[in-house]
């Protein structure tokens, strides 16, 4: 009972103790005892032992080992009523109750000592509702007995099921009455037809108790077994009903599981909008929740963030995924999306409003959005959820032309937004919900409130790892696309390996990547450019053993992939704290006409981050850069060999006419003397 609410222990004691005190009752009160002999009594809790474990089950809890059922036992209760009074009633109610506690499987204490205690309790109510209206005998008379039948009847009826109804909506949460209604009530014929073969029996037989049980069992059974095929016949139709509902959610998770799996796809050519749907989806649903959006409108909302980007088929991948601002013209073709993302779905026959939703997303509250240009309530309000969703995403995800804004800074832009782009009544309610969404994002260790530098969350299914892939080949393209295009217009070698370091980093997501540059006499690598996790450390790296791995890598050709090693660099780290702790590490090296230049190195906080797709990869994007890095590495020695001696290394006369404006005053005179010395040196 401890595990139980209070509730259901403060209705259990006090049906305990009312049944209790019912049976001290009654066995003090001799004048409501009528001796019909203890024989007979004897033989009719018998019938009663027998009759109590003959039960036919009304229905079964959901999560509940236990049936809901009634047994045969009535009729015999009220017969020992008739024949007996209330003692004989209270005691083959007792009987009764044990034999369907024991019989045909042991029910659990509680439930035990509740069926007994009700079935006294309820037995004594009856017993003196019968001898109250019969006049206080056992004498039938027509004017007072039938009334008394009924009215006793009544009171086992409603005793019996609203205690059992009370227990079980106490413990499960349901309805009383809805419970009682559709479990209970429709039991009350079997309880009035008992009655009224049991007071039909003594009439006709009087005290003749061999009669009255030859003429109560038959009809009783009859009745038990009419009622027992017919609750069998209604468990059968529940259960084909169930199995058909299950069937039919089945059926609805792999229909948005393939709305899903299509749409990640989809998400997944854009490598600007990575996981943008997923996130979308769960921001749209929590705001959707917190307005108290619920049934087909909440489904419009779960579904159409899903799909609300598939009209992005319909447009070109050269605008899709161009890596820069868009041109006017070029942006004409991306409003185009929402209606060819309705269109694709108006064939579908959805169970829920997806289209509206998909189409009108991009509407704003002043009537300023695209396609149809609605305002205020003239949009769906799906769709006004759906967009403040969107916006969001959008705000915190990376764009090539600005990064990701911080969570406060898409709130309040969203906020700004009241009254003109979002509807005003959804903003603080959207506001609160997305904030919720993120905070239980951050705490799996991802989302805007987590770190830039923070480690990808793992995989979570094939499918997701196939839109991964989708997303990867779709960035690589893109990727060797933009450091063929942008590292031929390059010259500096600071430029170029920026550029290539931001690169990587959009290729290669969580990773640290840097470029470190082979001395000119091949004896150490020194950093000049890094990204990612602790790269503020690894700007100033350097080798300083000649057998350290990146140093191999790049004189022998070969790239390393495996585990992290902390002796290849030396970093000074100040602070411990801050070192982010990497475990694998890609070390490919670059080469230019057999010309070694330096390494491209790759870091990540998780194990086994690399494989042979990353290092083909990574050798492929070395060899397209290795001409840029090769022609900015003799720039800079050149520009730097034009500027300082050869020999000592110190700056010379064209640095210093570059650097320093020679001027005379006019109250200063000022004078140089610039010696050039013949054999100097040596």
């Amino acid at each position: 009972m401890r595990g139980q609410p209070l509730g259901v222990r403060v209705f259990w004691s006090t049906v305990v103790v009312l049944g209790t005190l019912a049976v001290i009752l009654v066995a003090s009160l001799h004048q409501w005892g009528f001796d019909r002999g203890n024989l007979q009594m004897m033989l009719f809790m018998g019938i009663a032992a027998v009759a109590g474990g003959k039960k036919m089950t009304l229905f079964r809890p959901k999560q509940e080992d236990e049936d809901v059922s009634m047994s045969l036992g009535f009729a015999v209760t009220f017969a020992a009523l008739l024949h007996f009074g209330p003692i004989g009633c209270i005691l083959s109610s007792i009987v009764s109750g044990l034999s369907g506690s024991l019989y045909p499987k042991r029910q659990p204490w509680i439930q035990f000592v509740f069926n007994v205690a009700l079935g006294g309790f309820e037995a004594f109510a009856a017993s003196w509702v019968y001898m109250v209206t019969n006049g206080w005998t056992l004498q039938f008379t027509a004017e007072r007995t039938i009334f008394a039948v009924c009215a006793a009847t009544l009171t086992f009826f409603v005793m019996n099921t609203g205690g059992v109804a009370t227990i079980i909506a106490l413990s499960s949460g349901q309805s009383l009455t809805k419970l009682w209604r559709e479990t209970f009530l429709w039991t009350a014929p079997s309880y009035f037809a008992g009655a009224t073969v049991s007071a039909l029996a003594v009439s006709i037989f009087g005290l003749k108790l061999g009669y009255i049980v030859l003429f109560v069992l038959p009809v009783a059974y009859l009745t038990w077994v009419s009622y027992a095929t017919y609750t069998a016949r209604a468990s059968e139709r529940q259960k084909h009903i169930e199995q058909l509902q299950e069937n039919q959610s089945q059926l609805a998770d792999l229909y948005l599981a393939t709305i899903k799996t299509l749409a990640l796809a989809i998400d997944a050519k854009d490598q600007y909008t990575h996981q943008h749907i997923l996130r979308v989806q769960r921001y749209a649903v929590a705001i959707a929740e917190e307005v108290g959006m619920d049934g087909i409108e909440l489904e419009a909302v779960n579904t159409g963030a899903l799909l609300h980007d598939i009209g992005k088929l319909g447009v070109p991948e050269y605008v899709l995924l161009k890596p820069g601002r868009l041109t006017d013209e070029e942006f004409e073709k991306i409003k185009k999306h929402p209606e060819i993302g309705a269109a694709i779905l108006d064939p579908v026959q959805f169970p829920w409003p997806v289209v509206p939703v998909v189409k009108y997303h991009h509407e704003r509250w002043d009537g300023k959005g695209y396609p149809e240009g609605l305002s205020g309530t003239d949009i769906p309000y799906t769709a006004r959820i759906l967009s403040l969703a969107d916006v969001y995403d959008a705000l915190t995800s990376t764009r090539s032309y600005r990064g990701a804004w911080s969570h406060e800074q898409a709130l309040n832009t969203i906020r700004e937004g009241s009254g003109s782009q979002f509807d005003p009544d959804l903003v603080e309610p959207a506001c609160r919900a997305i904030t919720k969404v993120v905070e239980e994002m951050a705490v799996d260790g991802h989302g805007p409130l987590t770190s830039a530098h923070a480690a990808p969350e793992k995989l979570t299914s094939k499918a997701v790892q196939a839109a991964e892939d989708i997303s990867r080949v779709s960035t690589e393209f893109w990727a060797l696309y933009e450091v063929a295009q942008t590292l031929s217009a390059s010259l500096g070698l600071t430029e170029t390996v920026e550029i290539l370091a931001k690169k990587l980093q959009a290729i290669f997501p969580g990773a640290t990547c840097a470029f470190l540059e082979l001395s000119e006499d091949e004896q150490s690598l020194e950093a000049r450019a890094a990204v990612g996790p602790n790269s503020e450390y690894f700007k100033v790296s350097r080798t300083v053993k000649p057998d350290c791995l990146s140093l191999r890598s790049v004189l022998s050709a070969r790239s390393f992939l495996g585990e992290y090693d902390s002796d290849d660099l030396y970093a000074e780290v100040e602070d411990p704290q801050n070192w982010a702790e990497l475990k694998s590490s890609l070390i490919v090296p670059v080469v230019f006409k057999d010309q070694p230049i330096g390494t491209l190195n790759l870091y990540h906080q998780q194990e086994s981050a690399f494989g042979h797709h990353e290092q083909h990869l990574l050798e492929t994007i070395a060899d397209r850069a290795a001409m840029a890095l090769f022609n900015g590495v003799l720039y800079d020695r050149s520009r730097g060999h034009a500027n300082t001696d050869p020999l000592t290394g110190l700056y010379n006369l064209r640095y210093l006419t570059q650097h320093v404006d020679l001027a005379c005053g006019a109250n200063e005179p000022f004078g140089l003397l610039c010696l050039d010395l013949d054999s100097f040196k040596p």
